[in-house]
């Protein structure tokens, strides 16, 4: 197993103390390089923030994304994880932060149920990186950490057991 950044390790560890969140990816990716003709390709370019990459047309000058993909349980436990997310990272929106939340989901597929199998969802952290410095991503994604943690010991009450052991960690730079 790669050994990831401790700023990366630190926030998908406070992610998976989340009840309910089951799996969590952490990557980095310099926007730049993307123009609106990438974003009709299939495979890892559908991951893509399409529509806010179309309101600029394209990342901005030093632009990167880090993409924190996570997967919840199929259960109450999920939903209030993902609601909790949901409020988390629109308070930090709110605020001024670049982040938002989305869904992402595989199409349909012809003769198969796929629906209902595919579901995750993104938080997406936006970070200028002058000369793709990413020391700067870096300590934005530990002060998301430490926010997040924060938050979780906030409301313990409501969401349960925020202390069990991380289940599985994603990888920093992963392509999916």
């Amino acid at each position: 197993m790669a050994k990831l950044p401790p700023q990366v390790q630190a926030f998908n560890d406070t992610m998976l103390r989340i009840p309910g969140v089951l799996d969590v990816t952490t990557g980095l990716k310099d926007l730049a390089e993307y123009t609106p003709e990438t974003y009709r390709l299939p495979g890892e370019f559908g991951d893509l923030p399409h529509a806010l990459l179309r309101r600029t047309n394209g990342g901005l000058q030093n632009e990167a994304w880090v993409p924190t993909e996570f997967e919840v349980s199929r259960d109450e436990a999920g939903w209030i994880a993902l609601e909790f997310l949901a409020w988390w990272v629109r308070d930090l929106s709110r605020s001024g932060e670049q982040i938002q939340l989305r869904p992402m989901a595989l199409p349909p597929v012809a003769g198969k149920k796929q629906l209902g199998t595919t579901l995750r969802f993104l938080i997406d952290h936006f970070v200028v990186c002058p000369e793709g410095e990413t020391s700067v991503a870096l300590e934005m994604i530990q002060n998301r950490a430490e926010s997040l943690s924060s938050s979780l010991e906030e409301y313990a009450d409501v969401l349960g057991s925020t202390s069990d052991t991380p289940k599985r960690r994603g990888w920093f730079g992963r392509t999916r």
